[in-house]
């Protein structure tokens, strides 16, 4: 069984691009790289230069318009539509690699493919925005001339640039639409035969349906199946996602074989499945390819691909192809599998075992694929700890009904791996369809539930559906109630339907407050936080995957000491293994003196694990901060408070916990975030909070764009920082949107009541200047009874801002010369101290100058004396003058001192 030839290069690891209308080619070596010059250059032509546009999205910007041209030709001239693939087939990518805002990763496998839309039309297109017309018109041409070299392409791209030589008699400066229709009209037949698409749609339709109703004949007749034309082609529409038959086709297919495709349109879309119908096509595909008929298989996928980009732009041009289940991916990956070269070795039990078939012609109990009679595969679970999923996993794989699971459970205990088990388990022939709460968030209701009936429809029979953050999808403000109804519907209308749900914990009473009937159609199991013994167990096989292993005590010590480790963030239940493991098995080879095979001793885990990395004294610290003597009182008492609640709880007294959420008033540049952080590790130390981290966020990070968005936001934020201390810098922008219909108050209202729920392991910071804070405060009545404690940072004296600019320059190294200080000082007074002074971080910012100018005052001088006059060698600078900065490392004084200091603010 050969390949034939010309499409042998399909099974090599060479640079191919493969339009399949035209055949994969090798692409020369230093060709596109000389193509890439070649725009370049054409770009920087002064006629060109000058042109840009703001509007591209793709394109950093400001893009070059010759540039966005040449993007919208190289996905025109492929084809509408058409397909194109092999190792180098990212022509955008590889051609305007340095022009694009966010290229992504340069795919070598032969088996990538993709089928632009390309609406770029003759005479231009993007060019339209330049002033001159007529200079448009030439520029566009000169960009198809840079393009040439790249075989398949170079018919329909020489083909345009005959229009352009030949251009119609009409007013240039015509709108652009009018402008392309005296074009296209005025191509000869040689060009239109190359270039289809200048025909209009319709009559680009009417080509692509000839081409794709050949191949299917020829198809066929390689590998014959009972399907008709028509009802191929209404299967081809449902692929696409057509509602309709589209009016085209009564022109392009003729009157009476679109009447049959009306009259059939209805009851075929009736049960049709696009993912079973997908694995039809591609089997037919493959005993097609092995009959011979390789080229008609290519043909008829470039046709369906096209015909599909085609309905799915109509009445306007064809359009990248969008929700079409052709099978090219599938077939690519077929013919490599099929027709390259494989090793082969002998089988020994072909020579010692006797060919003897069993008397009743088949097997004992098990499936010729060697699975279990019952079609689903035994269950090979590698859970830890979760007896309650284990045994909901062995009751739904070995019984023969559908499956209908709720895993509700804390994040990292092991939901994901369970549906991921149970999906391998039931053995459905396709991999299971993950969806997730963020896929509908922010919806119309109409598009939610399309693509909810969509998934559940694909998936019905043969293929496990698994929704993770169902209790997000239902308990969301807008579409929740609705979306769990039409779930509970579906679970009826496909009785066949695989699915698993994922909640957080408690997930399933949340869902059963907004629809009690929908948990009762699930059987409902629950994760739990790991035991020592499942953190031990989590640990042994997080050193195993690092080529380590660990002695009983060390693994036991180690599944102790993550049961008592507060989760953080996203670092929690078994997540936390690996963290551990990473630092037992350094200290163990470290200790060992060998890099392999590292023996984790008990020794080697660490007593603590600061999940934080709040290693030192943050009370020390505090004490050590330049100025805030106010601040460092207030959290004093703070302190005083905790430990004398915690005396009395010792004591057996009554105690009720302080409300701890607090309000930071003061300029900016005076240490607010820095005391939050600090504040976050001291509350960790006296055991108020339990991982004591920070979480800095600011408007942007609570407030949604779109209804029902900023409340799910703003759970997420203070779910990030549970444990620990959440920073909301300029609170007050909350409140302070000038636009009618603002979600700042909803954020507000949703953060109010996430405080009162995790106030025992939460501290709320907000933060700004005095007077917009108390205007903050009274935005909402729930706030300024949940902000007991106000504290504010005044401004740095000159003093204390001297001593801030001495530190950071000693923390990065430098001394300051005499004088410098007093310079500083200078500088400082005529300082106008407004509400935008920038104190600590103005230092920080006249420091950065200061060593900027530091560093070219001493490179100069080197420079200059690198050579004396007698020729001899002058000596470097010393290492004392190049940690020194003087007075005149430091920015000028100028007339107007504020004009500097709003530089650098």
């Amino acid at each position: 069984m050969r390949l034939p030839e010309h499409l042998e290069l399909l099974l090599t690891d060479e640079p191919v691009l493969d339009v399949y209308s035209h055949g994969p080619w090798r692409v020369p070596d230093g060709l596109f790289e000389e193509i890439s010059a070649r725009i370049d250059g054409l770009a920087a032509d002064p006629r060109a230069v000058e042109l840009t546009t703001d509007e591209h999205k793709l394109l950093t910007l400001p893009a070059s318009l010759v540039t966005a041209e040449i993007f919208g030709m190289l996905a025109f001239l492929p084809g509408g539509g058409a397909i194109k693939a092999g190792s180098w087939s990212q022509l955008p990518e590889r051609l305007l690699q340095r022009h694009l805002v966010n290229p992504g990763p340069l795919s070598t496998r032969m088996t990538r493919w993709d089928a632009p839309g390309g609406r770029w039309r003759p005479p231009v297109d993007w060019l339209i925005e330049a002033p001159d017309r007529e200079l448009a018109i030439e520029l566009a041409r000169d960009c198809l001339s840079v393009l040439e070299g790249v075989e398949p392409l170079e018919e329909r791209r020489k083909a345009l640039l005959r229009l352009y030589d030949d251009p119609p008699a009409c007013d240039m400066n015509l709108p652009k639409m009018e402008l392309r229709e005296h074009w296209h009209a005025h191509a000869g037949d040689d060009i239109v035969a190359a270039v289809p698409e200048l025909l209009g749609p319709v009559g680009y339709l009417e080509w692509v349906c000839a081409g794709l109703l050949a191949c299917f004949e020829r198809l066929m007749e390689a590998a014959p199946r009972e399907e008709s034309v028509e009802v191929h082609l209404i299967h081809l529409l449902l692929q696409g996602s057509m509602e309709h038959i589209p009016a085209e086709l009564a022109v392009a297919l003729g009157e009476d074989r679109y009447g049959e495709l009306q009259l059939r349109f209805a009851a075929e879309r009736r049960g049709f499945k696009a993912g079973a119908w997908q694995e039809r096509t591609r089997s037919w595909l493959v005993r097609a390819l092995v009959a011979g008929a390789a080229d008609a298989c290519r043909g008829w996928l470039d046709m369906a691909m096209r015909f599909i980009a085609v309905v799915q732009g109509l009445p306007g041009d064809p359009w990248f192809p969008k929700a079409e289940w052709i099978p090219v991916g599938q077939f690519q990956t077929d013919l490599r599998r099929l027709y390259a070269p494989r090793r082969r070795v002998v089988n020994p039990l072909t020579e010692t075992l006797p060919s003897t078939p069993a008397a009743d012609g088949g097997t004992s109990g098990r499936q010729a694929d060697g699975q279990p009679a019952g079609g689903r595969a035994e269950l090979a679970t590698s859970l830890v700890d979760q007896p309650e999923v284990t045994a909901a996993l062995e009751e739904l794989t070995s019984g023969g009904a559908p499956v209908r699971l709720l895993i509700s459970g804390p994040d990292g205990t092991g939901k994901r791996d369970a549906a991921q088990e149970l999906g391998t388990a039931l053995a459905l022939g396709r991999d299971p369809h993950w969806i997730t709460d963020n896929l509908f968030s922010g919806q119309r209701l109409s598009d939610a539930v399309a693509k909810l009936h969509a998934d559940a429809r694909d998936c019905a029979g043969d293929r496990l559906l698994i929704i993770e953050g169902l209790d997000g999808i239902v308990t969301d403000p807008g579409n929740g109630e609705a979306l769990a109804a039409e779930l509970h519907r579906l679970l009826a209308v496909h009785p066949d339907l695989h699915l698993v749900a994922l909640c957080d914990a408690g997930g399933e009473e949340r869902i059963r407050e907004i629809n009690p009937v929908l948990p009762q159609r699930f059987r409902i199991a629950r994760t739990r936080p790991f035991t020592a013994a499942g953190h031990a167990e989590l640990f042994r096989r997080a050193l195993a995957a690092r080529g380590a292993r660990g002695t009983r005590p060390a693994v036991e010590a180690a599944g102790a000491l993550l049961a008592a480790t507060p989760p953080m963030q996203t670092l929690r239940n078994a997540r936390l293994a690996p963290h551990l493991a990473d630092q037992a098995v350094a200290a163990a080879r470290e200790r060992a003196q060998d890099g392999a095979g590292a023996v984790v001793r008990k020794q080697d885990v660490p007593a603590a694990l600061d999940t934080a990395q709040s290693a030192g004294n943050p009370l020390a610290e505090l004490r050590d901060l330049t100025g805030l003597e106010t601040v460092k009182h207030e959290i004093a008492l703070l302190v005083a408070g905790t430990h004398a609640a915690r005396l009395r709880s010792e004591s057996g007294l009554t105690i009720t916990p302080p409300t701890r959420h607090m309000v930071f008033t003061g300029n900016p540049g005076t240490g607010k975030t820095m005391v939050a952080r600090l504040l976050g590790r001291i509350y960790k130390r006296l055991g108020v909070l339990s991982s004591g981290h920070l979480v800095e966020a600011s408007r942007a990070h609570l407030v949604g764009e779109y209804i029902g968005q900023t409340a799910p936001r703003t759970r997420r934020l203070v779910e990030r920082a549970i444990g620990g201390v959440l920073f909301i810098d300029e609170a007050y922008t909350l409140t302070q949107s000038p636009l009618k219909g603002d979600y700042g108050h909803e954020a507000i209202a949703e953060l109010v009541k996430l405080m009162e729920d995790h106030r025992d392991d939460l501290v709320v910071v907000v933060a700004g200047y005095q007077q917009e804070m108390a205007e903050f405060l009274v935005a909402n009545p729930g706030l300024d009874s949940r902000f007991p404690k106000q504290i504010h940072f005044p401004d740095y004296s000159d003093d204390e801002l001297i001593t801030v600019f001495g530190q950071l320059a000693g923390a990065d190294g430098f001394e300051l010369a005499a004088g410098t200080e007093e310079v500083l000082r200078t500088m400082l007074r005529g300082a106008p101290r407004g509400a935008s002074f920038g104190n600590g971080r103005l230092m920080r910012n006249m420091l950065d100058v200061a060593v900027a100018n530091q560093a070219d005052r001493v490179a100069s001088a080197a420079v200059t004396a690198e050579w004396s006059k007698d020729g001899a060698a002058a000596e470097p600078p010393s290492r004392q003058e190049l940690i020194t900065l003087t007075a005149e490392d430091l920015p000028p004084l100028l007339e107007h001192p504020e004009e500097f200091f709003g530089l650098y603010l």
